[in-house]
């Protein structure tokens, strides 16, 4: 019988847990596991690995262990799998039904769920069985309802005047006594107090950034940063960026600064997504007088008249031009603002106007045709190449799913390869022992079959290594890359469409210094790899 090498998995959600570094239920789910293992006659002695997810939903399978786990799966080190039950897995019946029926058969992996009674060596050459589907539906059903009320009883939190962020809002800080309060940060609100009062007094937004940044007042996000040295928050923000007019109306916009707390201003599009979307401003919920007031009422809401008395652009049918949000500053990486002249329209850095120390170019046009130019140039260039690369290894050019399914093909002929030679090895074993064969015949032949599997089982990891790669290319199949291709091959201008579908970013430092990001792996640095 093959070698027995398990993982043990084991998971707990935040919805489940207390917030322990180590939680009971994680102990409970490792004391089943072992108990099942001890008792069990093939898999008592074999070596076992623990894989640990704490604080992670099972409703997809984003999770550092797991594919930990899974890693180990794919390269054979581990061949067993043994869970408390499905949803430890997966709580998606669909995505469960996958694994079981198609990952795990395909990997050689023997997969158990204690508290299911299920062993897939029970299942081999037929359908894991309804009850499997019937169980996950529930689990689904579980997520789902797992997730509604986690929700409600945050809603309750917050219609009861409790904070429930992880982080505190600028000026303010948690409450060192009372959970689920806040109290005034000295330092940030006399700076949230500055910002208003400066408003009150007339100036304008950018005026008010370009003040703080002369004064060298940190950002809010630099601010956490030096109040929380050891979080990741604000970490992917430049340290070279400073107050912006954006800022300051964000601050002035916060109606938590009067005292109040704002609740459900956004919500998670679906139970299976992080995205979320904003709320309606109706069905935020607001609790007046939870915490001390940095601004009085009647300066919020004079303030608030302020910026609407303020001038604001003609309002109408929104602008739609091929670029549209996707320039940004080289230095800053902030997006171009799009401004009209006589001659044209242009882009320009905004930052420079409130940071006078800022590297931004300062008071430079970039001109819209121009840049519009260079990138359309850019498009055609690399679809020209791709389309050229295509001619030449047109022979290669399968699609995704027909180049995976004859890597499924081949493995499955060299997996029952080397089984050939295991077992025409046992037999020549079996013919020495018996003396129908001499040592040194035995001794020959036996090298000869050890060196046939060693060359099958090298091409077996050769296959595995082009299946992995076939799985993390960008597009997911093969042939809808060649559309996408060739619809825009007679492109005669730049367009939104061809912009957005290609492009992630431009990064404009220069006319002659642009960069441009592509949605996926650049097709320049594509030449002489094989795809």
């Amino acid at each position: 019988m093959t070698d027995q090498r398990v993982g043990i998995y084991i998971r707990l959600s935040l919805a489940d847990g207390d917030g322990k570094a180590e939680s009971d239920s994680i102990g409970n789910q490792r004391e089943l596991i072992h108990q099942f293992l001890d008792r069990h006659p093939q898999l008592k002695n074999a070596p076992r690995t623990e894989f640990v997810d704490d604080g992670y939903t099972g409703t997809n399978t984003d999770r550092p262990q797991f594919q930990a786990l899974m890693k180990e799966l794919r390269t054979g080190a581990i061949n067993v799998m043994v869970t408390k039950d499905f949803s430890r897995c997966h709580r998606d019946y669909t995505q469960m039904g996958n694994y079981l029926e198609c990952v795990f058969p395909f990997l050689g992996v023997r997969y158990l769920s204690v508290n299911d009674g299920y062993d897939s060596d029970d299942y081999k050459g037929m359908t894991s069985g309804m009850d499997v589907v019937l169980r996950n539906i529930i689990y689904e059903a579980y997520s789902k309802d797992l997730s509604v009320k986690t929700t409600t009883a945050k809603i309750i939190m917050m219609k009861q005047g409790k904070y429930i962020g992880s982080f505190a809002p600028y000026g303010f800080r948690f409450h060192p006594t009372v959970r689920n309060k806040l109290v005034i940060d000295g330092d940030s609100a006399a700076v949230v107090q500055r910002i208003f009062d400066m408003t009150l007094q007339g100036m304008g937004s950018t005026a008010i950034a370009r003040r703080l940044n002369s004064e060298g007042v940190l950002t809010p996000g630099a601010y956490f940063r030096l109040k929380n040295p050891g979080s990741g928050r604000f970490r992917k923000a430049s340290e070279k960026n400073g107050w912006t007019a954006a800022t300051v109306l964000n601050i002035l916009h916060q109606y938590e600064y009067t005292g109040a707390l704002v609740g459900r201003k956004r919500y998670k599009a679906s139970l299976h997504e992080k995205r979320t979307v904003p709320q309606d401003k109706a069905d935020w919920i607001i609790y007046e007088g939870a915490h001390d007031a940095i601004i009085s009422k009647a300066d919020f809401d004079r303030v608030q008249e302020i910026i609407r008395q303020r001038p604001r652009r003609a309002s109408g049918t929104p602008q739609e031009y091929p670029l549209k949000g996707l320039l940004k500053c080289g230095n800053c990486h902030r997006t171009l603002s799009r401004v009209h002249s006589s001659a044209g329209y242009y882009y320009r850095c905004t930052k420079s106007k409130a940071d006078e120390a800022s590297d931004c170019p300062k008071g430079k046009l970039f001109a819209e045709k121009e840049i519009e130019g260079i990138v359309f140039r850019a498009v055609m260039q690399m679809l020209a190449m791709c389309q050229e690369q295509k001619k030449q290894k047109s022979s290669l050019m399968l699609t995704r799913k027909e180049r995976i399914a004859a890597c499924l093909v081949e493995l499955q002929k060299l997996e029952q390869q080397q089984e050939r030679y295991r077992q025409e090895k046992f037999r020549v074993y079996e013919n020495f022992s018996g003396g129908a064969l001499a040592k040194d015949a035995y001794l020959k032949q036996r090298a000869d079959i050890d060196s046939k599997l060693a060359a099958a089982k090298a091409e077996q990891e050769a296959q595995e290594q082009l299946l992995s790669g076939l799985e993390r290319q960008a597009f997911q199949d093969k042939a809808q890359e060649d559309d996408v291709f060739t619809s825009f091959a007679g492109a005669t201008e730049l367009t939104a469409e061809l912009a957005q579908t290609f492009i992630k970013e431009v990064l404009v430092s220069s006319p002659s210094d642009i960069e441009i990001v592509w949605k996926f792996r650049d097709v320049f640095d594509m030449q002489g790899h094989d795809n």
